[in-house]
């Protein structure tokens, strides 16, 4: 697999998580939500960013965190238990912002489009990969803003907040980025 090109990986891992997004036991083809899309997304931005200091024998869990309710009508919940470089991901909804530090990733959906600015703020340059569900949020100062374009969920990056916060995005992943902000 090491041989194949990035963005046949991604697909291969989006496909590979809308398969397990489906219903289980049903051999009819569904048309994948783009909720379970925006899930795989997060997924392979899990896989192609790198922490600093990051110890993935450590045994900690990769977490990925909402301020709020469980997000994307729960698909983000079908990563809960997977692995990514030996380390089981973990999710946690309703976390404190006291707590946010210890995330890998905070995703913020829609419906926490008000936490953002002062979550932001909050964060400084502390090492957790933002992602946000709503228009403006690369603009705003979040890492990773997720949007729909012709039909199609699309994602730009803030290349500098990455930095700031000490994180690597792969540069693969960059190029399949719609905008990225430097």
């Amino acid at each position: 697999m090491c041989g194949f090109p990035f963005w046949r990986r991604l697909a291969g891992g989006l496909l590979a998580f809308a398969c397990l997004a489906g219903v289980g036991g049903r051999a009819v083809a569904q048309p994948v939500s783009e909720q379970a899309i925006k899930a795989g997304f997060v997924f392979n931005f899990l896989k192609f960013t790198q922490w600093p200091n990051a110890r993935e024998a450590d045994g900690r869990p990769l977490e990925i965190c909402t301020p709020g309710a469980p997000a994307l009508d729960g698909q983000l919940a079908l990563l809960h238990g997977r692995t990514i470089g030996g380390r089981v991901i973990e999710l946690r909804s309703h976390v404190a912002p006291g707590d946010w530090r210890a995330c890998e990733i905070l995703y913020f959906a829609e419906n926490d489009s008000s936490r953002v600015e002062a979550a932001l703020r909050a964060l400084g340059t502390a090492p957790v990969l933002t992602v946000g569900d709503q228009a403006g949020f690369v603009q705003a100062g979040g890492m990773i803003g997720l949007r729909i374009e012709s039909n199609r969920v699309r994602f730009d990056v803030n290349l500098a907040a990455a930095q700031r916060a000490g994180l690597t995005l792969n540069s693969q992943m960059l190029q399949l980025a719609g905008q990225v902000l430097r």
